[in-house]
């Protein structure tokens, strides 16, 4: 069966730490234990991305369970006290499904460098391989490969539209402790000088036994609200320009293949 986006509808599960003791014990599918990718950190169960030296990126709905004075960041860069929690303001699962977090004491040494332009449906082949990098339940981290899929900013989980800004990837499938994780450009084994596209938000689930694939929110979509929020305290995000513009060829399939979405739209997945 053909799968497009719009055969994801109501088959969605959370990739959070509360469904943890219900999923392997190995959080990212496929995972390679690691000792690199400094910027992953562990988030009470989940994980999120250090973009600053006081601040951590992660999925909003691991910021939900988050206390400031109370839950902490670890990465093997240092640890800190949460002191401050902020949820992107429209926020509401799987709408927006993005937050930041300042520490209490700052983190020196190595940051994630972030994505500045959107991707796009008609560039997602030309991303080729894609790296996920988790903080929980490996030594101490673990990464994986996978291949972006789909790019959307709509659901249909829900009556009426939720803004997602999601690059769908299949391979390396998140699971329980795996949100607010990884996405980055390239097949890498070290965050340094790597490009984060991506925060894990969602794994979706297929009822007719198709292989899972996971949601990661694209954090160019925020840059404006980051760059605010950063600012505010007197801090910035590096953010660079490093996803490829797509060939003719690619745009000529693409457009094809939006085309063959669009005449089945009304065809969903089988329960």
């Amino acid at each position: 069966m053909t799968r497009s986006w719009h055969s994801f509808a109501r088959c969605l599960a959370l990739a959070t730490g509360l469904a943890l003791n219900t999923l392997p014990a190995q959080a990212l599918q496929g995972g390679t234990p690691t000792s690199s990718f400094v910027v992953v950190g562990e988030l009470g169960g989940a994980s999120g991305v250090l973009i600053a030296d006081n601040w951590v990126l992660t999925a909003a709905h691991v910021a939900e369970s988050l206390s400031a004075g109370t839950s902490s960041f670890t990465s093997l860069q240092g640890s800190s006290l949460i002191a401050e929690v902020q949820r992107f303001s429209n926020e509401d699962f799987p709408a927006n499904d993005i937050a930041l977090l300042r520490l209490a004491t700052a983190i020196s040494g190595e940051h994630a460098l972030l994505n500045d332009t959107m991707i796009s449906a008609s560039q997602v082949s030309s991303l080729g391989p894609l790296t996920a990098a988790s903080a929980q339940n490996q030594a101490p981290n673990g990464y994986a490969l996978t291949t972006a899929v789909e790019s959307s900013v709509q659901d249909d989980i829900d009556e009426g539209e939720n803004t997602v800004n999601w690059l769908i990837t299949q391979g390396a499938t998140v699971q329980g402790g795996d949100s607010g994780s990884a996405l980055f450009l390239g097949q890498v084994t070290d965050s340094a000088g790597a490009v984060l596209l991506g925060i894990a938000s969602a794994r979706i689930d297929f009822d007719d036994g198709q292989p899972s694939l996971s949601a990661y929110t694209q954090v160019a979509a925020y840059k404006t609200w980051i760059d605010d929020t950063l600012g505010a305290s007197g801090q910035r995000a590096a953010w660079v320009s490093a996803v490829p513009e797509p060939s003719l060829p690619i745009l000529l399939i693409a457009g094809g293949l939006i085309a063959g979405i669009a005449a089945r739209r009304g065809h969903r997945a089988t329960r």
